[in-house]
């Protein structure tokens, strides 16, 4: 389940008060009156409920508690990086008012994530984090084909293999900087008037940010082929970039590349024409990429 406004003012100085006094203020907090989601975080919550309709399953609401858990949580990774050592990111600091907990692989704590909608807001439920984090700033795209590479991430967004019974009914998004993340709960949430950030509008989902399946088909250029590439890495050089490809060559990949943005170059092991394909070679890589992650483009 790894692969800013909040207002984002409320949330830092929210954060500060919190660190001052510490811990013995734990307890659920009034989400502000301004609260609101980022045209970004409307986009990932929108791509992950098309990927379910693909699979014909239903449509998952947005929760305002949910995001507000999402909104603190990036924060608190960004600001006070709970996820060192042993600690994944499904782990909290103990710089605010939530139970600070480590979550990971020796410390498989479950409560230290499904505890928290309910320990901070009126949620009344358990949530279930998916979580994403890489050294630019995330991109929803890139957020959800990286959860979409991993086998686990994958069926918990589609309820299959361990998550076949449960029913979401609840989705809350967070992104700041490199981190995004999304809860899932199974319990509705009765407040969903949730606002999106510099307009006056409720969420009501706000197509225009993600054109529909029929846009992308007359947007995309005649005989343009969608590739996904294996991303092991990202860096803002371009000359650095190119000598790690040398690099991957000399190890025997055989088919390295950079692939170009506007505001960094990442390195591929090798592009494919299918997403199952490149499934197919990630889990064939060893411990030492197990980071990699699939880039449609």
């Amino acid at each position: 389940m790894l692969s800013k406004r909040l207002n984002l003012r409320n949330i830092t100085v929210l954060i500060l008060i919190i660190s001052f006094f510490g811990p013995r203020l734990i307890a659920q907090i009034k989400i502000p009156d301004d609260f609101c989601i980022t045209s970004n975080e409307l986009k990932l919550f929108n791509l992950i409920n098309n990927y379910r309709k693909e699979y014909n399953l239903p449509e998952v609401s947005l929760s305002k508690n949910l995001c507000f858990v999402a909104k603190l949580h990036v924060n608190d990774l960004q600001t006070n990086r709970p996820d060192v050592g042993n600690c994944n990111l499904h782990s909290w600091s103990d710089q605010g008012i939530w139970t600070e907990c480590c979550y990971g692989s020796e410390s498989l704590n479950n409560t230290c994530m499904t505890s928290k909608p309910a320990e901070l807001t009126t949620y009344n439920g358990k949530g279930y984090e998916l979580a994403f984090w890489e050294s630019l700033e995330a991109v929803p795209e890139i957020v959800l084909d990286s959860w979409l590479s991993s086998i686990v991430s994958k069926e918990m967004i589609l309820n299959q293999g361990a998550w076949k019974n449960y029913n979401w009914k609840s989705l809350g998004i967070g992104i700041y900087k490199g981190y995004a993340v999304a809860w899932f709960g199974v319990e509705g949430d009765p407040d969903k008037s949730v606002n999106v950030c510099k307009t006056k509008e409720p969420k009501a989902l706000l197509e225009r940010i993600l054109p529909t399946n029929e846009q992308e088909k007359t947007s995309t250029k005649a005989g343009q082929e969608v590739r996904y590439y294996l991303i092991i890495s990202s860096v803002k050089d371009k000359n650095q970039a190119k000598k790690e490809v040398e690099t991957l060559k000399a190890k025997g990949f055989k088919n390295p590349s950079v692939v170009a943005s506007e505001t960094n170059y990442r390195i591929s092991l090798g592009n494919y024409s299918t997403r199952e394909q490149a499934l197919e070679a990630k889990n064939k890589l060893g411990e030492r990429y197990k980071a990699a992650w699939i880039l449609k483009q």
